[in-house]
């Protein structure tokens, strides 16, 4: 009985690994001042990233969300019925003596289909513009760490 239990484990999580999924993570190697904007979204949700017990070692410029919803396509009675988002932000990282080390617009796109009521449409729209948020935090994070071990 405890093999069967090891084996539907194992597969479990080779399945879970395997389609993307991974547990959110704090980036514990590094610490960087967030410099923004007030009420910026995307500052607040990358500030949660770095280990605040660490020193800082960058300091991160976030500029200004640039979000787009795009009608994707329209039914038969000329109505949307599926948008693109995109989000971009620029991004410009400097170390402690403020010499530039990255200056780049990060961007990601996602496609939702439209549901019938406004509320959810609304509801699916904040979700989406939210999950490329994370998607390009990642994206940084990936950078930052490669600038990091240098």
């Amino acid at each position: 009985m405890s093999k069967i239990n090891l084996l539907a484990a194992t597969i479990i999580i080779t399945l879970l690994n395997s389609c993307g999924f991974h547990a959110p993570y704090k980036n514990s190697a590094m610490n960087a001042s967030i410099a923004s904007s007030r009420h910026n979204a995307f500052a607040d949700e990358l500030q949660k990233r770095f280990n605040q017990d660490m020193p800082q070692t960058l300091v991160v410029q976030v500029g200004a969300e640039n979000q787009n919803q795009r009608t994707a396509s329209y039914t038969s009675s000329n109505e949307a019925s599926s948008y693109t988002l995109s989000l971009s932000v620029p991004i410009k990282v400097f170390n402690q003596h403020k010499k530039l080390l990255l200056s780049q617009t990060f961007s990601a796109n996602t496609y939702l289909n439209k549901m019938g009521a406004s509320q959810a449409d609304r509801l699916q729209i904040e979700e989406g513009y939210q999950q490329l948020r994370h998607l390009i935090i990642r994206q940084l994070l990936r950078k930052l760490s490669k600038l990091n071990e240098n």
